[in-house]
């Protein structure tokens, strides 16, 4: 490392010209490059599934961040290990409960659902109420009318 010791501030010595490793962290020339890292698929802290991606952009090759918000980031000793997470399956907070029963469903029995013989005695009966009112209506001008004569 080209470190050169520059101006002392109170209790901090600033250093200049060094070779801008980030953390301390240096690579091994005699070591393989690492292979980019795969993040995979998971469920955030808002129940939405986040799909897997493969972190192989520029230096940005290990997956980072936390269980719950992952990202690709450049150091290795920030890793992520994702085999200690455990949100990959539905959270069970999103089961609200037991889905409607299907037309399929052996314990839907559509013999016992009377909500249709309902809809049908009261239309029918709307229906009824509706001509019996034409019908007196028409039997009442009918009365009301004056009486021709009729002549021969």
């Amino acid at each position: 490392a080209q470190e050169k010791a520059g101006q002392q501030l109170g209790s901090f010595v600033v250093l200049s010209g060094g070779n801008h490793s980030s953390l301390g962290e240096q690579l091994d020339p005699s070591e393989p490059p690492p292979t980019p890292d795969f993040c995979r698929g998971y469920f955030d802290v808002m129940g939405q599934w986040d799909p897997p991606f493969n972190c192989s952009s520029g230096e940005f090759i290990f997956c980072c961040g936390t269980c719950g918000f992952r990202f690709c980031c450049k150091f290795k000793k920030t890793r992520l290990d994702q085999s200690t997470c455990t949100n990959y399956e539905t959270p069970l907070w999103m089961n609200t409960g037991k889905p409607p029963s299907r037309i399929d469903d052996p314990l839907h029995d559509p013999t016992r659902d009377k909500t249709n013989l309902i809809v049908y005695i009261i239309c029918g009966v709307v229906a009824v109420m509706v001509l019996v009112g034409i019908f007196t209506k028409l039997g009442l001008e009918k009365a009301h009318r004056p009486q021709r004569e009729h002549m021969s």
